[in-house]
């Protein structure tokens, strides 16, 4: 069963589109609003992102966190399509208010195919970048 959207719970939509927005953008998603918002409050509290090339595959989103249950800490693997944009990609994270979690590069400790860069956000969830260079 295929997933339809994964949404991950953050402090504040505002501050966290500071980072995901250009690296979303980045990596190849657009900012997508899903059923159509138009609620400026709503709007406030969630945004999704789709596969430019393909909206309706796929969507990954960022929700208002309950103020009175604090943002989970999440990990979240985004596959890019090429090792190419890497080093691009997480730049723009780090430009954007992201902490290093782990610079670009291969980890063949896990797995020889295995190349990655990870990040922290505002509210120290982990996103991953991932390709598997097939050598």
């Amino acid at each position: 069963m295929p997933f339809h959207h994964i949404a991950i719970r953050v402090s504040d939509v505002k501050k966290s589109r500071e980072l995901y927005d250009p690296v979303m953008v980045a990596a190849g998603y657009g900012v997508y609003h899903a059923n159509g918002i138009t609620n400026r409050k709503l709007l406030d509290s969630i945004v999704y992102y789709a596969p430019i090339s393909n909206p309706k595959a796929f969507e990954f989103g960022l929700m208002l966190a309950n103020p009175d249950k604090p943002a989970a800490k999440s990990h979240i693997a985004f596959a890019l399509p090429s090792i190419d944009g890497f080093v691009s990609v997480y730049n723009i994270a780090i430009e954007c208010g992201g902490t290093d979690y782990g610079q670009p590069g291969s980890r063949e400790k896990i797995n020889k195919d295995y190349y990655a860069a990870f990040v922290l956000d505002n509210d120290g969830s982990n996103i991953e970048f991932i390709h598997f260079v097939r050598k």
